[in-house]
C-alpha cells in the first residue's frame, strides 16, 4: 500500500522555491568568495581563446566537451577573459538546478520531498566547488535534470492527447547532455526501457522512441560530422575514453589513485598546453604500436592495453571494482584538480551537508522507493549510469557528482517517509529504520579509511604544497619561500621527482650548490629516462666550473630529448670554451 503524503499549497510552494533559490545562491556565492582562489585550471578558457583568435588546435578538440567548449567560446566573445564571471554564471545555473530537482521530486514523490531534496542539494557544499571549476559538470547536471523533467512531462501524456514534440524535446536534451559528456549516451537505453514500461500502446511507444532518437541525433550529428571531416576518423563526440579507462584500471590504479604513464607529470610540466596528458597518451600509443594511429584508434589501443593488464590478474581487477563500488558511496571526495582539492579542504569544516549523509539516506530511500519503481525508474537509472561510469573509469568526485541530485531525491523521500511513519506512531518500524541510519553512515565513512587518510596526505603534498605552493612560488621568483614548501612535499613522498627538481633549482639560485646537486642526483635516480635531471645537473656543474662532467650530463640529457635547444646551446658553449 502506497502512502499518500501531504502536499503544499501553491503559495507555500512558491515561497519555498524562492527561498531555496535565494539561499542556494547565497551559499554558493559565499563559498566562491570565502573558500576559493582565482581560477587556475584553465583548459577550456585556454582553448576557447585559441579558437577565437583563429588558431587550429588540431586533435586537442577531440579531448574537449563540444558543448562546453562552444559555451566558453561564446562567453569569451561576449565578456572577454573574465572567467570568474563564468564561474558565477555556473553557480547561478546550479541554483536553478535545485529548482528543477524540486519539480522532478514533486512529480515522482510529492512536493514536500521535492522541496527537501532541493534543500539538501543546496547544502551539499562539494557541488558548488565542482560548479566553480571551468569544466562541463555544471551543464551536465543541468541538462540531465532538464532531461528527466521533460521525460516525466512527456510520459504523463495520455494516448489521446499524445504529443510527439515533447519526446523530441526530451531527445534534444539528451543530445545536449551527450555532447557535454559522452557517458550520457547511457541515458538512451534506460529511457527506451522506461517508455516500454510506462507508455500505453505499441504505436505510442514506437513514436516516442523514434522522436526521442531523432532529437538526440540532430544534436550529436554535427559534432560527429565535424570530427569525420576534419580527422577522417569516426569519433562520435570525443576520443579520450581509452585514456580514462587506463586511468581507472591500468597498472597502479587503486580506486583512489589513478594510473598514469611513467613520469607523466614530469613530461606534462615541460609543455604549456593545459592537460597535455591527452597528447602524451596518443603519442605513446603511436610510439608503442609503431603506427600512425587515428585518434579513435589511440583510444582503442588503450582499451586493449588495459584489458590485457586486467586479464593478467583478474582477481585484483575484481577487487578493484568492489573497491570502486564502495568508494562511490564513500564520504570522501577524490578531487583531481589542485585548486578544487584546496577549496575542499577549506569547506570540510563548514556546517554543510557531506556526501556520506546523502549517500546513506539515499540507499535507504532507494529501498523504500521500490514500491514506486515505475515512476522512480528514471532516478534509479541515472544513479546506475554514474555508478557504472565510476566502476568502468575512475572514482574522482566529478565522475560521481552527476548522481548527487538524484541521490538527494531518494534521501529526501526516505526522510519524509520516516517522518510519516513516526507521525502514524509506527514505533517499531520507525525504530528499525532509525537504527539502520548509523550502520549505513559507518559504511560510508569507514571502508578503506586508512588508505584514504594516506591518500589525503599525498593530496596535500602534491596539490597544496607542490603545485599551489613550492612550484607556484618558484614561478613567481619567491625561491626562499618555495624551499620549505618543497621540503614538505619530499618529506611526505620521498619518491616525488618533480619536487626534488624544483627544490634543486631553488637551492641553486639561492647559492646552496651542494644541496642542489643532491636534489638533482635524486631526480636522476627517480626519473632516469627523463632529460630534466641530467640537464639541470649539467647546468649546475657548468656553474661550478666542472665543464667535462657538465658536458657528460648534458649529452645524456640530449640523448633523451634531442630537440631541446637549451641543451644543445650549452653543450656548444662548453665545447667552444674547451678549445
Amino acid at each position: 500500500m502506497l502512502i499518500n503524503y501531504p502536499t503544499l499549497t501553491e503559495k507555500k510552494r512558491n515561497f519555498g522555491l524562492l527561498a531555496i533559490f535565494i539561499l542556494s545562491l547565497t551559499v554558493k556565492v559565499a563559498i566562491f568568495f570565502l573558500a576559493t582562489d582565482p581560477v587556475i585550471f584553465n583548459k577550456y578558457p585556454y582553448f576557447a581563446e585559441q579558437i577565437t583568435k583563429g588558431f587550429d588546435i588540431g586533435e586537442r578538440i577531440l579531448d574537449l566537451s563540444p558543448a562546453y567548449l562552444y559555451i566558453t567560446i561564446l562567453f569569451f566573445k561576449i565578456c572577454g577573459p573574465n572567467w570568474e564571471a563564468l564561474a558565477l554564471l555556473q553557480i547561478l545555473i546550479g541554483s536553478l538546478n535545485c529548482i528543477v530537482i524540486y519539480f522532478i521530486g514533486s512529480r515522482i514523490f510529492g512536493a514536500v520531498t521535492g522541496l527537501l531534496a532541493a534543500a539538501m542539494l543546496m547544502l551539499y557544499g562539494n557541488m558548488t566547488l565542482v560548479e566553480l571549476t571551468l569544466e562541463p559538470e555544471t551543464f551536465v547536471l543541468f541538462f540531465n535534470s532538464l532531461t528527466l523533467l521533460a521525460l516525466i512531462e512527456a510520459g504523463n501524456e495520455s494516448a489521446p492527447a499524445y504529443r510527439s514534440w515533447k519526446w523530441f524535446l526530451s531527445g534534444a536534451l539528451i543530445g545536449l547532455a551527450i555532447i557535454t559528456k559522452p557517458n550520457a549516451l547511457l541515458i538512451i537505453p534506460g529511457v527506451s526501457l522506461w517508455i516500454l514500461l510506462c507508455v500505453k500502446t505499441w504505436e505510442n511507444r514506437f513514436k516516442a522512441i523514434v522522436f526521442l532518437l531523432l532529437g538526440a541525433f540532430l544534436l550529436i550529428a554535427p559534432v560527429t560530422i565535424r570530427n569525420t571531416i576534419q580527422f577522417h576518423d569516426f569519433v562520435l563526440v570525443t576520443a579520450d575514453s581509452g585514456k580514462v579507462f587506463f586511468h581507472g584500471n591500468g597498472p597502479g590504479a587503486t580506486g583512489i589513485e589513478r594510473a598514469d604513464l611513467t613520469h607523466q607529470g614530469f613530461i606534462e610540466e615541460g609543455h604549456t598546453e593545459p592537460d597535455y596528458a591527452h597528447v602524451l597518451f596518443r603519442e605513446t600509443a603511436r610510439a608503442i604500436s609503431k603506427a600512425p594511429l587515428k585518434p579513435s584508434e589511440c583510444a582503442y589501443f588503450w582499451f586493449l592495453y588495459t584489458i590485457k593488464h586486467i586479464q593478467a590478474d583478474p582477481r585484483s581487477a575484481l577487487f578493484l571494482e568492489w573497491k570502486k563500488f564502495c568508494l562511490f558511496w564513500n564520504n570522501y571526495e577524490v578531487h583531481d584538480m589542485d585548486s578544487t582539492y584546496k577549496n575542499y579542504t577549506r569547506i570540510r569544516e563548514w556546517p554543510l551537508l557531506p556526501f556520506g549523509i546523502i549517500s546513506a539516506l539515499s540507499i535507504l530511500g532507494m529501498g523504500i522507493s521500490l514500491k514506486r519503481f515505475r515512476p522512480a525508474f528514471l532516478l534509479y537509472w541515472m544513479v546506475l549510469i554514474y555508478l557504472f561510469s565510476v566502476l568502468v573509469f575512475f572514482t574522482a568526485s566529478r565522475y560521481r557528482i552527476p548522481a548527487a541530485p538524484f541521490l538527494c531525491l531518494f534521501a529526501a523521500y526516505f526522510l519524509v517517509y520516516l517522518f510519516h511513519i513516526g507521525k502514524q506512531k509506527e514505533v517499531k518500524k520507525a525504530a528499525c529504520w532509525l537504527m539502520s541510519i548509523p550502520l549505513l553512515l559507518i559504511w560510508t565513512y569507514l571502508p578503506f579509511h586508512g588508505e584514504i587518510e594516506r591518500f589525503d596526505r599525498w593530496q596535500q603534498a602534491s596539490r597544496i604544497h607542490y603545485s599551489l605552493g613550492g612550484k607556484a612560488l618558484f614561478a613567481n621568483g619567491q625561491y626562499q619561500k618555495a624551499v620549505p614548501e618543497l621540503e614538505k612535499v619530499v618529506s611526505i613522498d620521498p619518491n616525488f621527482a618533480p619536487a626534488y627538481n624544483y627544490l634543486g633549482k631553488a637551492y641553486a639560485i639561492l647559492g646552496e650548490l651542494d644541496k642542489a646537486q643532491n636534489c638533482f642526483s635524486k631526480v636522476i635516480a627517480l626519473a632516469p629516462t627523463i632529460d630534466e635531471g641530467y640537464l639541470n645537473m649539467g647546468l649546475l656543474l657548468e656553474l661550478k666550473g666542472e665543464s667535462s662532467k657538465a658536458i657528460s650530463y648534458l649529452e645524456k640529457a640530449l640523448s633523451l630529448n634531442p630537440n631541446n635547444t637549451k641543451t644543445k646551446t650549452h653543450i656548444a658553449n662548453l665545447r667552444a670554451l674547451a678549445r
